[in-house]
C-alpha cells in the first residue's frame, strides 16, 4: 500500500513538466506582448478545461490497464442529446443533465462490460463504440443543433477575477479523483489491476467489477465534458468530440502515466494539460499552422511513450 501511494505522488517527471511549463511561458513572453496578460491566461484556462476533463477520465482507465477511445463519438452524441433536451426552460435543463449523465454512465458501462465479460481488447471495443455513437449522433443531426439556457452559458464563462469557474470545477474534480485513487480501496484496486491483473485477481481483488466501475466513471466524465462543451458553444454538435480520443492520451503519457497501467496519477496529467494548452497558445501567437501543431503533438506522444517504456523496463 505504501508503495502504491508513493508512486502516485510527486515524481521526477512532474518536475520535468513544470520546467517545460516555465520554458513555454518564457517563449510565449518573448514571442508576444499579449501572452503574459491575465486575459490571455484566462482564455488558456477556458480552452483547456474540456481536454483536462477527458484526460482525467483517460488517466483512470489507463491506470487500470485499459484504454478508452470512445470519446470522439460519445462527446458528439452527448452534446447533441443535451442541447436537444435542455432548451431555455430550467426544468428541461435539469432533465437534460440527468439524461446525459445517465447516458454517459451507460455508454461507459457497456464498454466495460464488453471488455470485462466478453474479453475483447479495450482498444477495439472503444473504437467500435465510438464509431457507433458517431453514427447515432449524425442520424439525429448533421449540423449543430439545440440550445442551452443563457444562465448556463453565463456560468460557464463566469470568472472569479481571472480564474474561470470551469478551472475551479476542474481542479475540484482532480482533487476528488486524486482522493479516490490514493486514499480509497477502489483506487488501490485500480493500481493493483493495472500493475498486474493476474496477481490482483489471485490476491482477491474483484477485477471484473472494478473494471466495470472504471469504464462507467469514464463515461460519466465524458458526459460532464459534453455538458461543459455545450455551455461554451451554446449548441450540440455531432462532431464536437472529433480528435478527443487521441488528444486525451497525450497529457496522460506526458504526465508520466504508463500505457501499460499501474504507474502514474492525475497530478502529472493536470500538469501536462497545462503545458500543452500553453504550447498551443504560444504557437497560435507565432502564427504556426494547426497542421504543424498536430505533427508536434504526435512527436510528443512518441517521445513520451519511448521514455516511459524505457523507465518501466529498467
Amino acid at each position: 500500500m505504501d508503495d502504491v501511494l508513493r508512486m502516485t505522488r510527486a515524481q521526477p517527471v512532474h518536475l520535468v513538466v513544470l520546467a517545460l511549463i516555465g520554458l513555454v511561458v518564457l517563449v510565449g513572453m518573448y514571442s508576444s506582448d499579449r501572452f503574459a496578460t491575465p486575459l490571455n491566461f484566462a482564455n488558456v484556462q477556458d480552452q483547456m478545461v474540456a481536454l483536462a476533463l477527458v484526460a482525467l477520465a483517460q488517466t483512470i482507465v489507463i491506470l487500470s490497464g485499459g484504454i478508452d477511445l470512445s470519446y470522439a463519438g460519445a462527446l458528439g452524441l452527448l452534446t447533441v442529446v443535451f442541447a436537444s433536451i435542455a432548451g431555455e426552460d430550467p426544468a428541461s435543463f435539469a432533465a437534460a443533465i440527468a439524461v446525459v449523465l445517465s447516458l454517459g454512465v451507460f455508454i461507459g458501462a457497456v464498454n466495460g462490460g464488453i471488455v470485462t465479460f466478453v474479453g475483447i481488447h479495450p482498444l477495439i471495443v472503444t473504437l467500435g463504440t465510438s464509431t457507433i455513437l458517431s453514427g447515432l449522433a449524425l442520424l439525429i443531426t448533421r449540423q449543430p443543433t439545440g440550445s442551452v439556457p443563457l444562465f448556463f452559458e453565463d456560468l460557464v464563462y463566469g470568472r472569479i477575477g481571472m480564474v474561470p469557474y470551469g478551472t475551479i470545477f476542474t481542479l475540484v474534480l482532480y482533487l476528488l479523483a486524486g482522493f479516490l485513487l490514493w486514499k480509497t480501496r477502489l483506487g488501490l484496486r485500480i493500481y493493483a489491476i493495472g500493475d498486474n491483473e493476474q496477481a490482483a485477481s489471485i490476491s482477491g481483488v474483484p477485477v471484473k467489477s472494478t473494471k466495470l466501475i472504471v469504464y462507467a466513471l469514464s463515461g460519466f466524465l465524458a458526459a460532464v465534458t459534453a455538458i461543459y462543451i455545450c455551455g461554451r458553444f451554446g449548441v450540440g454538435d455531432p462532431r464536437a468530440g472529433v480528435g478527443f480520443d487521441l488528444k486525451s492520451i497525450t497529457p496522460v503519457i506526458v504526465g508520466g502515466t504508463l500505457l501499460a497501467g499501474g504507474r502514474g496519477g492525475v497530478l502529472g496529467t493536470l500538469l501536462a494539460v497545462i503545458v500543452l494548452a500553453l504550447l498551443a497558445n504560444v504557437l497560435n501567437f507565432m502564427n504556426v499552422s494547426s497542421f504543424y501543431q498536430w505533427i508536434a503533438e504526435g512527436l510528443i506522444i512518441i517521445a513520451a511513450v519511448s521514455i516511459f517504456v524505457g523507465r518501466k523496463s529498467k
